[in-house]
């Protein structure tokens, strides 16, 4: 058996997607086309879980179309296609992914805050001399060449089951019925467990050459690279990259000067994934801070006497964030690493105004601090108790938190189930949770 087989089977056993189950799939989980619920689908789970590891091993699992969402980025962009499998089919999805990022673990996409991190080192390294290019790739999922990722998987995984239900869950249709027998030929699906990580291998080769290049700082996350180089070679080296994307991937980078891409010297200000970076200050893009105070203003100006509790609580997680599903989820844990503490006591000043003026201050001193939370998420995130952590909660404080906030909507608690009150408590934090998490990917989407 190779190795790669040996980790697909591994990786599709029946104790292994038990674990995915339990790790990975909340009561909250989206239908697929089957409607198939997660009540439902556990009924079945011994079943299902046989069923998926057999075809998965055999290289016989093949997948039911995706169900369509569009999510709308803006008023003029076209909206963004989500993929949503059935509830089957995404225990064998997060399974495959598990199994691409062992066999391609160098290749597994970093979180947003190494990258940050990395162009914050970069800057201080950086001379007046130096120069930004800032380079966005076009539809970059959408226009992914299956053949083209199908051969960089080949290269190193050489099993026929591993290459079979990965071409199957790329060519898998989107929006579509299996009577119509359509086939997606061109792109990842989005919002799949493995898109994120096919399209980390579809351009791994070039990130290797550039971010081994002598005298250039390469950063990439998903279709945005930010790169720091001599300002003699900046031309050069954005040329060289688009070349690359075009010849080797099929793809095709927005030109320098079309306002998605741009060459810029250091010492100019650069916005990149919703940071704003000029000189040594880090802060964040106008629009970013602007959007977080609509959303805290449009909860304050709907708060009533009420209904105070419940929008006290909700101005509370935005400003201080939270931990749910073992995730960091909020605006401040993304922008942990500004050092524009201006804005922060800015955006501050703005709520004390806004809930002094329609109620007053001793309301204002219940609601959090961001210049609090800044510091707490920085300085003491190991051990602070200041943003909830809500995977630690037991039954006495999910009654205790959905009682204040929704007084009389869910009666006897108290004589349900802790299995029971985590469903309810899940569903009332999750519907804001996806709000916060909205708002701080529209930051640079």
């Amino acid at each position: 058996m190779t190795w790669s087989r040996e980790i697909f089977a591994r990786s599709f056993s029946e104790e292994s997607l038990n674990d995915v189950i339990d790790l990975h799939l909340a009561p909250s989980v989206a239908r697929g086309v089957d409607g198939v619920t997660y009540e439902q689908f556990h009924e079945e789970k011994d079943r299902e879980v046989a069923l998926i590891s057999s075809r998965a091993i055999a290289g016989e699992y093949r997948f039911t179309p995706y169900r369509q969402k569009l999510i709308l980025k803006n008023p003029v962009s076209p909206p963004r296609q989500v993929s949503i499998p059935t509830i089957r089919d995404r225990i064998a999805l997060r399974a495959l992914s598990n199994f691409l990022s062992e066999a391609f673990h160098s290749a597994k996409p970093q979180h947003t805050h190494p990258v940050i991190s990395g162009v914050i080192s970069s800057i201080k390294k950086s001379t007046a001399s130096d120069a930004f290019i800032k380079l966005d790739i076009k539809s970059f999922y959408d226009m992914i060449d299956h053949r083209v990722l199908l051969k960089s998987i080949r290269a190193k995984v050489r099993s026929r089951e591993p290459i079979s239900i990965i071409e199957a869950a790329l060519r898998t249709p989107t929006g579509a019925t299996i009577a119509e027998r359509k086939v997606n030929d061109v792109g990842v699906p989005q919002g799949l467990s493995i898109s994120n990580i096919l399209a980390s291998i579809y351009l791994s080769s070039i990130d290797t050459k550039y971010s081994s290049r002598l005298g250039l700082s390469y950063n990439r996350y998903v279709d945005d690279i930010l790169c720091l180089v001599a300002q003699d070679e900046a031309n050069e080296v954005a040329s060289s990259i688009t070349a690359e994307m075009r010849r080797k991937k099929k793809l095709t980078v927005h030109p320098i000067g079309s306002g998605k891409s741009s060459i810029v010297p250091a010492t100019q200000r650069i916005e990149y994934l919703g940071y704003a970076f000029h000189g040594t200050r880090i802060s964040v893009r106008r629009d970013t801070e602007k959007k977080l105070l609509s959303n805290l203003m449009q909860i304050i100006q709907g708060a009533s006497q009420e209904t105070l509790h419940r929008d006290i609580w909700r101005i509370n997680l935005r400003i201080s964030g939270c931990r749910l599903n073992d995730s960091n989820v909020g605006w401040i844990f993304y922008f942990s690493q500004i050092n524009d503490l201006q804005l922060i006591s800015r955006i501050d000043a703005q709520v004390k105004k806004a809930v002094t003026r329609k109620f007053s201050r001793d309301d204002y001193d219940r609601c959090k601090r961001l210049v609090k939370a800044y510091h707490e998420v920085k300085y003491h995130y190991l051990d602070s108790s200041y943003f909830h952590n809500f995977d630690t909660y037991d039954k006495e404080q999910m009654t205790t938190l959905l009682r204040r906030i929704f007084p009389g909507r869910f009666p006897n608690l108290m004589t349900k189930s802790e299995i029971e009150v985590r469903k309810i408590f899940n569903r009332v934090v999750t519907r804001e949770v996806r709000q916060m998490e909205r708002d701080t990917m529209g930051s640079f989407s």
